[in-house]
Order: C-alpha cells, then sequence, then structure tokens
C-alpha cells in the first residue's frame, strides 16, 4: 500500500483495509491515540501517520488476534521501549559531544593552540 496523498477520508481509508466505515469510527474510540484531524465540515482527513498507526492495530486485532485491551497494552508496551532507546540514544550523543570536545582539545594543546578558556575542568 503505497501512500501518495496528504489526507486520505475515512471511505478511502476502509476501502485500504477493507472494513466498514464504523468499525474506524469504533476503533477512534477504543484506541486514543487513533485521532485524525478534521476539517472544517467534520470529516475525518487521515494523515499517512495515522494510517500507519491503524495499520498496526490492524495487524495486532485481525493478524495477531489480540483484544482490543491486549492491543492498547501492546502499544504502550512499544511507546515505552521507543522512549527509553530514545534516552539511551540522547546518552550516546552527549558521550560523543564530549569525547569530541575531548580530542579537539587535546589535539589543540599538541599544537600548543590551548588557551586558558579552552583547559579542561
Amino acid at each position: 500500500m503505497e501512500l501518495t496523498k496528504r489526507y486520505y477520508s475515512i471511505s478511502e481509508v476502509a476501502q485500504m483495509f477493507e472494513m466498514n466505515i464504523s468499525k474506524l469510527r469504533f476503533w477512534e474510540e477504543q484506541f486514543p491515540t487513533l485521532q485524525p484531524k478534521r476539517d472544517r465540515a467534520g470529516d475525518r482527513k487521515y494523515t499517512q501517520d495515522d494510517i500507519k498507526h491503524l495499520k498496526e492495530i490492524v495487524e495486532l486485532v485481525d493478524g495477531q488476534g489480540y483484544t482490543i485491551e491486549g492491543a492498547k497494552k501492546a502499544l504502550e508496551g512499544k511507546k515505552k521501549k521507543k522512549n527509553t532507546n530514545q534516552a539511551v540514544i540522547d546518552k550516546l550523543i552527549e558521550v560523543k559531544s564530549f569525547m569530541t570536545f575531548l580530542r579537539d582539545s587535546l589535539e589543540k594543546s599538541e599544537n600548543g593552540e590551548l588557551n586558558e578558556e579552552d583547559e579542561i575542568d
């Protein structure tokens, strides 16, 4: 399924997933993370991210046989894991930045370019 448009109507999304519109509306109630934007007329407009999220839900519920509560917990667990991974990535970026600073300071020191404000505390 290649997504080429910026927004999709509820009928287009229902057709993509071969389900009826009422099921999509029901899942919006059950999964608070699935909240498509609405236009001025109140019609739902699904973004590509909404559709990717819906695809995860469909895979869990219809593909793997999860209950709705089970799918909610699985998605929540995935989000927590993602947040944990981000914390590790942030720390690694911080360490890399410090190591780069140390390397640059050592190179300046070797070349006799080290100023008082460049000194390592």
